[in-house]
């Protein structure tokens, strides 16, 4: 007592310091454990003799796409602006395997193609060409460049945009760095959109993100709270039918900007210039290159994470192509040239796999880490980027490369999200898309680690090939064949939340 009397602004600070300890032990235990309510949404557990069942199926009978396409469109062009990336790549697959001829399809991007199945066969002749959709002339010259002369590719066949291409930044939110992302999210896709319609097209589809539904979380808001605010939000379209919420009431600029953009799209709506978007549930896996999920577990192998317990939708990009797919048809078959027009038209749609939410699980090749530590680490990295770009002298501060992405924003988006694609899946005379998903998560997840598996048959443990020495496999991972792969699945739910996660 005499101590405390004696030094009073030490022993408020000292008593301070213990009550904040005790929250932040208090936030910790929360943030490492998943509310009964999402776990309902997950009531299985994948088990090692599933999934070791599900892969040798695939081994005998992989995953088949093409019998689920919409008929092709003879005598129509397609336009896929960022067609070299993941959703963009599938859409020009999947146009190519329900029958469409290459020289009707036109991939409009900054980079050419590098994946692999894009790289031979009739992928390989569709036609390139690189533009920077932040520069509308840019924009404008790729669209009018000519298509190759050919019975039924004249001006005159009608032509389908799908947009795609998208500056995923999922970890900043300070409205000070918003403009950096809606340069390209935003402005982008305005230019798209006059391109298009300068070009004739009829159909419009760009793919936003499910994102945009997600609310920023509110970990230190009240302390006596069981959970944070925010801390489970279910994704749906219901925010599109409310005004544009205010800047700092979403997670970070990523989602504002899709949000943005998704109005644009969509108020452009009319019968002669059909539009509507797809948001894909987070997070998009099941393509070669770029895959963030699956993808990032097999280039990884051991990684860290603070989410082992977070519970989100997953999406085969196969499935968002479909849903282009399905849309297009919808807007083409639907409504008429004097004013009717289908309930789909100017409205976006969430698309996931049919299956409920992926479990969770925790394994060897998962580094768990202490949320609530790193939580406070990433408001720091947060003001050292703040101080970086706005004070002379502090650029040194900044943080770069990967420590970047560890902001509040990517807490935020790293939350419980259950998605719903109710709305996709009524019929279109209801309003919908007659969306139906093929394969479960579980079947996309296998069929990827046993591509990737015959891709690196050759790698191992002892000595890499080339590719591993380039990235595409970590010293830690040559031994992820066959056996492994019950290891890798479950692990799959670790990484549904890491940053570069987000939307298309």
């Amino acid at each position: 007592m005499e101590w405390l009397q004696a030094h009073p602004l030490a022993a408020t600070a000292a008593a301070l310091v213990a009550v904040a300890a005790l929250y932040l032990w208090k936030l910790n235990r929360a943030l490492k454990a998943t509310p009964p309510e999402v776990l309902a949404l997950s009531p299985h557990r994948w088990t090692e003799q599933e999934i070791r069942a599900t892969y040798r199926r695939l081994e005998r009978e992989p995953l088949r796409w093409a019998p689920h396409l919409p008929p092709a469109r003879p005598g129509r062009r397609y336009i896929v602006v960022g067609g070299s990336g993941g959703v963009g790549g599938q859409i020009v697959l999947h146009l190519l395997e329900r029958g469409q001829r290459p020289e009707s399809i036109r991939n409009v991007d900054f980079r050419a193609p590098n994946r692999p199945d894009m790289l031979k066969g009739p992928a390989s002749r569709v036609g390139f060409v690189q533009a920077d959709i932040s520069d509308p002339a840019s924009v404008e010259a790729a669209f009018a460049e000519p298509w190759p002369t050919s019975d039924g590719n004249s001006k005159e066949s009608g032509l389908t945009v799908f947009h795609t291409a998208a500056m995923i930044v999922p970890n900043e939110r300070r409205a000070a760095t918003y403009d950096r992302v809606a340069r390209v999210n935003v402005e982008g896709t305005r230019h798209v959109l006059e391109a298009s319609r300068k070009a004739g097209a009829s159909v419009f589809i760009a793919t936003s993100s499910a994102s945009t539904a997600v609310r920023p979380v509110k970990y230190l808001s009240n302390w006596f709270r069981r959970w944070p605010r925010n801390y489970v939000q279910v994704l749906d379209e219901a925010d599109f039918d409310q005004p544009l919420r205010p800047h700092n009431e979403y997670f970070g600029n990523y989602a504002r900007a899709k949000a943005a953009a998704e109005r644009i799209v969509c108020g452009a709506n009319s019968p002669g210039f059909r539009t509507g978007a797809i948001r894909p549930a987070n997070g998009i896996y099941g393509t070669s290159v770029g895959d963030q999920l699956v993808g990032l577990c097999l280039r990884s192998g051991d990684f860290p994470s603070w989410t082992p317990n977070i519970i989100q939708n997953l999406v085969h990009a196969s499935h968002v192509s479909i849903g282009h797919l399905l849309f297009e048809a919808a807007l083409l078959d639907n409504g008429n040239d004097n004013g009717e027009m289908p309930g789909c038209a100017g409205r976006p749609f969430v698309i996931t796999d049919p299956n409920p939410l992926p479990p969770s699980a925790i394994s060897t090749m998962v580094q768990v880490l202490q949320p609530a530590l790193l939580l406070l680490v990433a408001y720091v990295i947060e003001l050292c980027d703040a101080l970086g770009r706005n004070v002379p002298g502090f650029g040194w501060i900044r943080p770069r490369g990967q420590v970047a992405l560890l902001m509040p924003a990517t807490f935020s988006v790293s939350t419980h999200t259950p998605a719903t694609d109710a709305a996709a899946q009524r019929p279109v005379a209801a309003g919908g898309l007659g969306y139906r998903g093929v394969y479960t998560t579980l079947e996309g997840v296998c069929q990827q680690v046993l591509d990737w598996n015959r891709e690196h048959a050759g790698d191992t443990m002892e000595g890499k090939d080339s590719s591993s020495q380039n990235g595409s496999t970590s010293s830690s991972n040559g031994g992820l064949l066959g056996d492994k792969v019950e290891t890798l699945v479950k692990d799959v739910r670790n990484v549904g939340t890491m940053p570069a996660a987000v939307g298309a």
